[in-house]
């Protein structure tokens, strides 16, 4: 009965030893590569918002207003839709 006993008991411990090791760590710390590296992929300069910040087009108040105004009265009043129709309707059977 004892020989049973302590078989059970190292079939337990040799099951969950085998719990205890899984590779979630190793898949952990490298979680997020792959898109991180196709996102860069993605780029021709990856470095380009670290050079070109300072390189800013100034703008006054008075031109940011203006274009601002122009683009909502774009909306109010759009222009006409220039709508060009070749051979439609010409009866030609």
């Amino acid at each position: 009965m004892s020989i049973a006993k302590s078989s059970l008991a190292a079939a337990s411990l040799l099951a969950l030893g085998a719990c205890v090791a899984t590779a979630s760590p190793e898949w952990d710390a490298r979680f997020g590569d792959s898109v991180r590296h196709l996102n860069s992929q993605q780029l021709i300069d990856p470095a380009a918002p670290v050079k070109n910040a300072q390189a800013q087009a100034h703008a006054d108040g008075r031109t940011v207003r203006e274009a601002s105004d122009r683009q909502v009265e774009s909306f109010r009043s759009p222009p006409p839709a220039s709508v060009i129709n070749i051979g439609v309707g010409t009866g030609s059977n």
